[in-house]
């Protein structure tokens, strides 16, 4: 696999277990949860375009990464 395409799913990863984290807090920070769910989902898409040697713009939009 792509060293590239391995980094952004450890950090998808990671923000996977900061949501989570969050979840199992006795104050579930909403939010930040959904946050974390974003960038679990952004970076996944990235990962993958990557793996499929498709170029993307620095965003954070889900539908134009799809």
């Amino acid at each position: 696999m792509n060293k590239l395409v391995e980094e952004w799913i450890h950090k998808a990863e990671n923000d996977f277990l900061d949501a989570e984290n969050n979840l199992k807090s006795q104050q579930i920070p909403t939010d930040t949860v959904c946050f974390h769910c974003q960038q679990v989902a952004e970076k996944y898409l990235k990962a993958y375009l990557i793996s499929r040697n498709k170029s993307f713009p620095q965003i954070h939009n889900l539908i134009h990464l799809m």
